[in-house]
């Protein structure tokens, strides 16, 4: 471990690792880390009795930050046993000034969407350990680079992927892609510069215009907090290229690949939903008659951790308690 981060948020503490050499921001909620043991990552894993970890797979922009309060929903409903993780995208979050890079021009790239698959494939092979199994819980696009992890590695040692507000198809042709689609394709350039210029405004006018931003609605202040990474140009330049890779490459779903792997997924959909809209849903029931394919109850949005945090979290817990217990051999978690 070369870094880490302590943060005001209660639960979480946050760690900068090399992952195939990129400096990869990786957040834990588990009520062991209080900073960096010799053992690193692994090493506070490896202290910890439950068998199971969560670890989340972010959306875009891939900044772990923006799920904390949904992440200490799933820990505290757990009774404080299972550990929540969230690893950022490579590239979408700029390292601390004191943090040792081995190669800083890696530092600086803007990171295909294949790649982020390799990312997160190369954080499991090294930073889990074998006899740990995972409960994968990806967002948005992160239910796509999940569904790459599956079919790459099928000895994978997952329980359950769970597939919230799944970009997994089509995402050219979705209403929200319309206006996005162009301008992450045919003006990336333009973000840089603006956003070069923004990141010297100080960390006091940055906070103050993402908050006024959101005057209007209940985001938890982690939120805010992730919001500002965006103003360092070259994570806004990956997020955009990341996206840019998902309007021309997420296009048709892969039918085989859910099939092999459909026991252990769960897909969860929204009801007004501008990158997964309801058509989606409807024919992935008919295409996957047997697969656990749930329908949103309660009005989320795509971008549930604006307002939804804690609700989710508890959805999440309730689905995955009994087979976690079951891997556990501990009933007191169903408590």
């Amino acid at each position: 471990m070369e870094s880490a981060q302590s943060k005001s948020f209660t639960a979480c503490t946050s760690h900068f690792i090399h992952v195939n050499g990129i400096p990869t921001k990786v957040i834990k909620v588990d009520g062991q880390s209080t900073g960096i043991g010799d053992g690193g990552v692994r090493g506070c894993i490896e202290r910890y009795t439950s068998n199971v970890i969560f670890l989340i797979i972010p959306g875009n922009p891939g900044i772990p930050d923006f799920y904390e309060l949904f992440m200490e929903t799933i820990f505290k409903a757990s009774n404080c046993q299972v550990p929540v993780w969230a690893i950022a995208h490579a590239g979408h979050i700029a390292p601390p000034k004191d943090l040792k890079i081995t190669n800083k021009e890696r530092m600086y790239e803007a990171y295909s969407l294949d790649y982020q698959i390799e990312h997160k494939a190369a954080f499991i092979s090294e930073h889990i350990p074998a006899d740990k199994k995972l409960i994968l819980i990806g967002h948005s696009i992160g239910c796509h680079i999940i569904l790459g992890l599956m079919k790459a590695i099928p000895s994978l040692p997952v329980i359950k992927a769970l597939q919230l507000f799944p970009t997994i198809e089509r995402m050219w042709g979705t209403p929200n892609s319309t206006l996005v689609a162009p301008l992450t394709i045919y003006c990336r350039w333009i973000a840089f510069p603006v956003t070069y210029l923004a990141n010297y405004l100080s960390d006091y006018v940055k906070w103050r215009f993402v908050s006024w931003l959101v005057r209007d609605r209940k985001v938890p202040k982690c939120n805010i907090q992730a919001a500002l990474n965006l103003f360092n140009p070259y994570v806004a330049n990956a997020a955009i290229y990341l996206a840019a890779c998902e309007m021309k490459e997420v296009i048709d779903l892969d039918v085989d690949n859910v099939k092999k792997h459909l026991s252990k997924l769960l897909f969860y959909y929204g009801t007004s939903d501008g990158w997964c809209p309801l058509d989606f849903y409807h024919n992935a029931k008919a295409l996957f008659p047997d697969g656990d394919l749930r329908l949103c109850k309660h009005g989320m949005e795509h971008a549930f951790v604006l307002e939804s945090s804690e609700l989710m979290g508890d959805l999440v817990w309730n689905w995955m308690k009994e087979e976690i217990a079951v891997n556990n051999n501990k009933l007191d978690v169903l408590n």
